[in-house]
Protein backbone atom coordinates (compact mmCIF):
# COMPACT_ATOMS: atom_id res chain seq x y z
CA UNK A 1 0.00 0.00 0.00
CA UNK A 2 1.43 3.44 -0.83
CA UNK A 3 0.90 5.94 1.50
CA UNK A 4 0.43 9.59 0.06
CA UNK A 5 1.21 12.28 2.64
CA UNK A 6 -0.75 15.78 1.30
CA UNK A 7 1.66 18.44 1.46
CA UNK A 8 0.42 20.88 -1.50
CA UNK A 9 -1.71 23.42 0.82
CA UNK A 10 -1.18 26.99 1.20
CA UNK A 11 -1.22 26.30 4.84
CA UNK A 12 -2.66 30.29 4.81
CA UNK A 13 -4.09 29.86 8.56
CA UNK A 14 -0.62 29.13 9.78
CA UNK A 15 1.14 31.51 7.92
CA UNK A 16 3.90 29.28 6.98
CA UNK A 17 4.65 25.82 5.40
CA UNK A 18 2.86 22.74 7.58
CA UNK A 19 5.14 20.28 6.11
CA UNK A 20 8.35 21.90 7.88
CA UNK A 21 7.54 23.07 10.84
CA UNK A 22 9.52 21.87 13.54
CA UNK A 23 8.55 18.45 14.73
CA UNK A 24 10.44 16.00 16.98
CA UNK A 25 14.32 16.82 15.84
CA UNK A 26 13.46 17.34 12.50
CA UNK A 27 10.07 18.80 10.40
CA UNK A 28 6.10 17.39 10.88
CA UNK A 29 6.45 15.88 6.76
CA UNK A 30 9.77 14.18 7.53
CA UNK A 31 8.51 12.86 10.64
CA UNK A 32 5.56 11.00 9.04
CA UNK A 33 7.27 10.18 6.47
CA UNK A 34 9.52 7.93 8.56
CA UNK A 35 6.55 6.94 10.40
CA UNK A 36 4.66 5.76 7.39
CA UNK A 37 7.48 4.05 5.29
CA UNK A 38 6.78 0.71 7.81
CA UNK A 39 4.05 0.12 5.86
CA UNK A 40 5.60 0.45 2.32
CA UNK A 41 6.12 3.15 0.10
CA UNK A 42 5.59 6.99 0.98
CA UNK A 43 4.88 9.56 -1.62
CA UNK A 44 4.23 13.34 -0.85
CA UNK A 45 1.76 15.01 -2.79
CA UNK A 46 3.11 18.83 -4.16
CA UNK A 47 1.74 21.48 -5.91
CA UNK A 48 4.28 21.90 -7.43
CA UNK A 49 7.38 19.63 -8.42
CA UNK A 50 10.73 19.90 -6.33
CA UNK A 51 8.96 21.28 -3.22
CA UNK A 52 10.24 18.75 -0.76
CA UNK A 53 13.74 17.32 -3.03
CA UNK A 54 15.82 16.72 0.55
CA UNK A 55 12.52 14.09 2.04
CA UNK A 56 13.78 11.32 -0.11
CA UNK A 57 9.86 10.27 -0.91
CA UNK A 58 9.00 10.67 -4.44
CA UNK A 59 6.58 13.65 -5.14
CA UNK A 60 3.10 13.71 -6.70
CA UNK A 61 2.56 16.60 -8.43
CA UNK A 62 -1.07 17.78 -8.62
CA UNK A 63 -2.68 17.29 -12.37
CA UNK A 64 -5.50 19.96 -11.32
CA UNK A 65 -3.62 23.16 -9.49
CA UNK A 66 -5.54 24.62 -6.94
CA UNK A 67 -8.57 21.77 -6.82
CA UNK A 68 -7.26 20.62 -3.04
CA UNK A 69 -6.75 16.82 -2.04
CA UNK A 70 -8.76 15.23 -4.15
CA UNK A 71 -5.70 15.70 -6.56
CA UNK A 72 -3.47 13.37 -4.82
CA UNK A 73 -6.01 10.35 -5.59
CA UNK A 74 -5.38 11.52 -8.87
CA UNK A 75 -1.52 11.60 -8.79
CA UNK A 76 -1.08 8.48 -7.08
CA UNK A 77 -3.06 6.10 -8.91
CA UNK A 78 -2.28 7.79 -12.35
CA UNK A 79 1.42 8.03 -11.59
CA UNK A 80 1.78 4.98 -9.83
CA UNK A 81 0.91 1.14 -10.52
CA UNK A 82 -0.51 0.91 -6.69
CA UNK A 83 -4.02 -1.15 -5.87
CA UNK A 84 -4.30 1.06 -3.17
CA UNK A 85 -3.39 4.32 -1.29
CA UNK A 86 -3.25 5.69 2.42
CA UNK A 87 -4.06 9.13 2.15
CA UNK A 88 -3.57 11.32 5.21
CA UNK A 89 -2.39 15.19 5.73
CA UNK A 90 0.84 16.53 6.74
CA UNK A 91 -1.18 18.61 9.47
CA UNK A 92 -1.52 15.40 11.05
CA UNK A 93 1.34 14.97 13.15
CA UNK A 94 -0.54 12.02 15.67
CA UNK A 95 -1.08 9.96 12.05
CA UNK A 96 -0.83 6.05 13.40
CA UNK A 97 0.46 3.74 11.06
CA UNK A 98 -1.30 1.09 12.86
CA UNK A 99 -5.11 2.43 12.29
CA UNK A 100 -3.70 3.17 8.92
CA UNK A 101 -3.63 -1.01 8.30
CA UNK A 102 -7.00 -1.24 10.70
CA UNK A 103 -8.39 0.74 8.02
CA UNK A 104 -6.87 -1.15 5.01
CA UNK A 105 -7.85 -4.74 6.16
CA UNK A 106 -11.21 -3.23 6.91
CA UNK A 107 -11.86 -2.20 3.34
CA UNK A 108 -12.22 -5.16 1.77
CA UNK A 109 -13.96 -4.48 -1.47
CA UNK A 110 -14.87 -1.05 -1.18
CA UNK A 111 -13.13 1.54 -3.13
CA UNK A 112 -12.61 3.40 0.57
CA UNK A 113 -12.40 3.14 3.78
CA UNK A 114 -13.30 6.37 6.01
CA UNK A 115 -13.80 6.77 9.35
CA UNK A 116 -16.52 8.41 10.83
CA UNK A 117 -17.39 10.44 13.17
CA UNK A 118 -20.08 12.32 15.05
CA UNK A 119 -21.24 15.43 13.76
CA UNK A 120 -17.85 16.00 11.77
CA UNK A 121 -18.44 13.38 9.46
CA UNK A 122 -16.72 11.55 7.66
CA UNK A 123 -12.06 12.09 7.92
CA UNK A 124 -11.78 11.72 3.89
CA UNK A 125 -8.09 12.62 4.67
CA UNK A 126 -6.98 9.91 7.14
CA UNK A 127 -8.46 6.87 5.07
CA UNK A 128 -7.78 4.51 2.81
CA UNK A 129 -8.66 4.13 -1.10
CA UNK A 130 -9.34 1.55 -3.51
CA UNK A 131 -8.09 2.24 -7.67
CA UNK A 132 -11.49 2.40 -8.06
CA UNK A 133 -11.72 5.84 -6.80
CA UNK A 134 -9.60 7.54 -9.88
CA UNK A 135 -11.73 7.49 -12.49
CA UNK A 136 -14.39 9.42 -10.36
CA UNK A 137 -11.61 11.83 -8.83
CA UNK A 138 -10.19 12.81 -12.51
CA UNK A 139 -13.96 13.23 -13.26
CA UNK A 140 -14.60 15.44 -10.26
CA UNK A 141 -11.34 17.65 -10.62
CA UNK A 142 -12.05 18.28 -14.40
CA UNK A 143 -15.19 19.83 -13.29
CA UNK A 144 -13.93 21.99 -10.80
CA UNK A 145 -15.40 19.96 -8.07
CA UNK A 146 -13.38 19.11 -5.18
CA UNK A 147 -15.43 18.04 -2.51
CA UNK A 148 -14.80 14.21 -1.06
CA UNK A 149 -18.66 13.87 -0.35
CA UNK A 150 -19.64 13.70 -3.97
CA UNK A 151 -16.17 11.29 -4.15
CA UNK A 152 -18.34 9.32 -2.20
CA UNK A 153 -21.25 9.72 -3.88
CA UNK A 154 -19.69 7.90 -6.84
CA UNK A 155 -17.57 5.32 -5.09
CA UNK A 156 -18.33 2.05 -2.76
CA UNK A 157 -17.55 3.60 0.72
CA UNK A 158 -16.97 1.22 4.02
CA UNK A 159 -17.57 3.73 6.90
CA UNK A 160 -16.34 2.82 10.39
CA UNK A 161 -17.70 3.77 13.60
CA UNK A 162 -14.76 4.73 16.32
CA UNK A 163 -17.15 2.29 18.32
CA UNK A 164 -14.96 -0.27 15.90
CA UNK A 165 -11.73 0.93 16.98
CA UNK A 166 -11.79 1.22 21.27
CA UNK A 167 -7.78 0.51 21.17
CA UNK A 168 -7.13 3.57 19.29
CA UNK A 169 -7.28 7.35 20.45
CA UNK A 170 -8.88 8.95 17.39
CA UNK A 171 -8.86 12.41 18.85
CA UNK A 172 -5.07 12.62 19.34
CA UNK A 173 -4.44 10.64 16.21
CA UNK A 174 -6.68 12.87 13.98
CA UNK A 175 -5.63 16.18 15.98
CA UNK A 176 -5.07 18.60 12.83
CA UNK A 177 -2.77 21.46 12.96
CA UNK A 178 -3.88 24.61 11.14
CA UNK A 179 -2.91 27.40 12.98
CA UNK A 180 0.78 28.41 15.06
CA UNK A 181 -1.59 27.64 18.54
CA UNK A 182 -2.88 24.51 17.74
CA UNK A 183 0.65 23.74 16.41
CA UNK A 184 1.94 25.26 20.28
CA UNK A 185 -0.63 22.48 21.25
CA UNK A 186 0.69 19.72 19.95
CA UNK A 187 4.50 20.63 20.60
CA UNK A 188 3.22 19.99 24.06
CA UNK A 189 1.40 17.31 23.43
CA UNK A 190 4.30 15.71 21.45
CA UNK A 191 6.93 15.01 24.20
Amino acid sequence: MLTVILAGGASRRMGRDKALLPWQGGTMLQSLIDRYAALGPVAVSVNAPGRFPFTGARELTDPYPGQGPLNGIAAAFSETEEAELFLTGTDLPFGCAALALRLRAKRGGADACVLRRGPKGAEPLFAVYGRGCLTPARTLLARGQRSFRQLFDAVNVRYVLPEALPEFDLDRILKNVNTEEEYRACLNKAL
